[in-house]
């Protein structure tokens, strides 16, 4: 998620801190699937308090296991889970605070490699990995990794977890330690990227050459998410910063932009006082859902945002995670409650116009990212 953000100096704070932690191996239990259907969750944990923490949700028998890292490895995750991707049986995890991937057998929960953030321990001139946020598979000895903190996306081969490559992206801030890119999303060759912290920027890599090529800017400040549609159309939708920030504010949009040509086709435009986060989209590509208090759900051919939510927030949860099932259509959406004790999970049926709860269940902190098995 985005909502955790620090400067460099308290980061490298964080690492000196979690170096000296003692980390005592537990006992190692096993886990095997069996290659079966499920729900990774992943739930973020504290800024600096290392409690990240993986679990598993098995949708038919309606079943949740926790801890699912820690009981397979005998060690903890780490500090501060950005997100989760799965590619050919594996389960990739960037830390952004511990400055690690994990590679996790998606079957037995073991991990199978990591890729370390570059350090004067592991001098690598391609490694400029820092706070590694988000990951893009483009092939399966190829993908991209964006960061918080670095200037770089870097380029790994995930059958290795060897770093192969670096792109600049020519992205310092005026703040002089923000260089963030986030959430990607691929149309054909081009891999569009979104730089979160205080700029209105996507940007465009040519994929088959490794390089940025191209800078959409938007009039709205801060895109937070990205998702392509069926129709070949770039989706991104921004936050418009913060009331009384020194950047600047804008109010939050929807933008739909046309994936081809670059050019910004609508704006949808929601008040200042409006949070819109988590743009994510279904299997068939002509559905959106993102959450603004509750969880709004827009069709890719709508001429106007949706003027009620299609899941209302009525207990008043702090809403942190949304995702949708591709194969189902079932929502899952992460509550953080109150930001000090675990959260939980609500599994949602989408009926048309409105959602019927299927089921909840109890995960760790913070349950911000999803990640289906099939």
């Amino acid at each position: 998620m985005i909502r955790q953000v620090i400067s460099a100096a308290a980061w490298s704070a964080a690492m000196l801190l979690a170096g000296c932690e003692s980390s005592e191996p537990a006992e190692k239990e096993r886990f095997d699937t069996g290659g079966s259907a499920g729900v990774f969750c992943l739930c973020e944990g504290n800024m600096n308090a290392g409690n990240a923490t993986l679990s598993y949700y098995d949708p038919e028998a309606r079943k949740v296991q926790n801890e699912v890292f820690y009981r397979a490895n005998g060690a903890k995750l780490g500090d501060v889970a950005q997100s989760v991707h799965l590619r050919d049986g594996r389960l990739f995890i960037p830390m952004d605070n511990s400055g690690v991937i994990w590679a996790v057998d998606a079957d037995t929960f073991r991990v199978e490699g990591k890729i370390e953030a570059a350090g004067s321990q592991r001098p690598d001139p391609d490694n400029h990995i820092v706070a590694p946020r988000y990951i893009h598979f483009l092939s399966d000895t190829k993908a991209y990794v964006t960061d918080l903190f670095s200037p770089y996306i870097t380029i790994f081969d995930p059958s290795t977890c060897k770093v192969t490559g670096a792109i600049p992206t020519g992205q310092t801030a005026s703040t002089g330690s923000y260089n963030s890119t986030e959430q990607m999303a691929q149309y054909g060759r081009w891999v569009f990227v979104n730089c979160w912290s205080y700029s209105n920027k996507i940007l465009v890599i040519d994929s088959e050459r490794d390089e940025v090529v191209h800078q959409i800017e938007l009039r709205s400040i801060q895109p937070n998410s990205l998702a392509v549609d069926c129709n070949g159309k770039l989706w991104a939708l921004t936050d418009g910063g913060y009331a009384g920030s020194a950047y600047g504010q804008t109010e939050p949009c929807l933008y739909r932009i046309d994936a081809a040509t670059w050019g910004v086709e609508r704006e949808f435009v929601f008040d200042k006082e409006e949070n819109p986060s988590e743009l994510c989209i279904n299997g068939t590509g002509d559905t959106l859902y993102f959450i603004n208090d509750g969880i709004c759900k827009m069709s890719v051919t709508a001429a106007h945002a949706p003027v009620a939510p299609l899941i209302p927030n009525e207990r008043r949860h702090q809403i942190y995670g949304l995702a949708v099932d591709p194969a189902s259509g079932e929502i899952y959406v992460g509550d953080a409650i109150d930001f000090e004790q675990p959260g939980v999970v609500y599994r949602y049926r989408d009926t048309g116009s409105s959602a019927e709860l299927v089921d909840s269940f109890g995960v760790g902190m913070l349950p911000s990212a999803f990640a289906f098995k099939k």
